[in-house]
């Protein structure tokens, strides 16, 4: 059931932010043919900036301050604004609090990944995802490369590849264990994470 609805939830949220930056394009279209001489370039302007900065120039900067705003296709956007609002918070809320943590493909909730210096720690409540990091290492570090891994439900798994060797290791309860890579030599190594059905994992891999 709670599946169902965060999917619904996933859908209409993409569905209200796809319709608000259609609407506040248009929006801005419309306004700009009567309040500026450039209507196009600001229809691009707002098309093209992100996170709807475009639209913030437009209101700012772009518009004859002494004329009215347009009412067209302003009810649609505060609409479509308001869904994705409640939209999201609902999502967040089943996200964060929901007993039944949900699973999609590509997807990660309450995701982590700290993948910076000679340690990568990630933790996550679901992924979908298959999590991927190229490192290089020397001999006294590929020596004293350590895993420490852990999940509530589901099994994780650990791949590490280097030319033609290829290591898969079992880390869904792992204590913290140096790794004996025999065949492995100091270089680029590539690591990756898989799971099958992991919630709550934590892992953590220094060398």
């Amino acid at each position: 059931m709670i599946t169902a609805l965060f999917i619904a939830l996933a859908i209409i949220t993409v569905l209200s932010v796809f319709g608000l930056y259609v609407f506040i394009c248009l929006y801005v279209y419309n306004d700009a043919k009567i309040n500026s001489d450039k209507p196009v370039l600001w229809l691009l302007i707002t098309i093209f900036t992100p996170n709807l900065f475009g639209f913030l120039i437009y209101i700012l900067a772009g518009r004859n301050k002494d004329s009215k705003p347009t009412k067209k296709f302003r009810l649609p956007a505060i609409i479509s604004a308001v869904v994705l609002a409640v939209s999201m918070t609902v999502f967040a809320s089943i996200a964060l609090l929901g007993s039944e943590i949900v699973m999609i493909d590509n997807v990660s909730i309450g995701m982590m990944n700290n993948n910076i210096g000679s340690k990568w720690e990630v933790s996550f409540r679901s992924s979908g995802e298959t999590l991927e990091r190229t490192i290089a290492v020397t001999d006294e570090e590929l020596e004293n490369m350590t895993v420490e891994a852990s999940c509530e439900e589901g099994e994780l798994y650990l791949l590490i590849l280097q030319g033609k060797n290829a290591e898969v290791i079992d880390i869904t309860d792992f204590p913290q264990s140096t790794l004996q890579l025999d065949g492995f030599t100091a270089g680029n190594i590539k690591l990756s994470l898989y799971n099958e059905g992991a919630k709550e994992a934590k892992i953590k891999i220094d060398w």
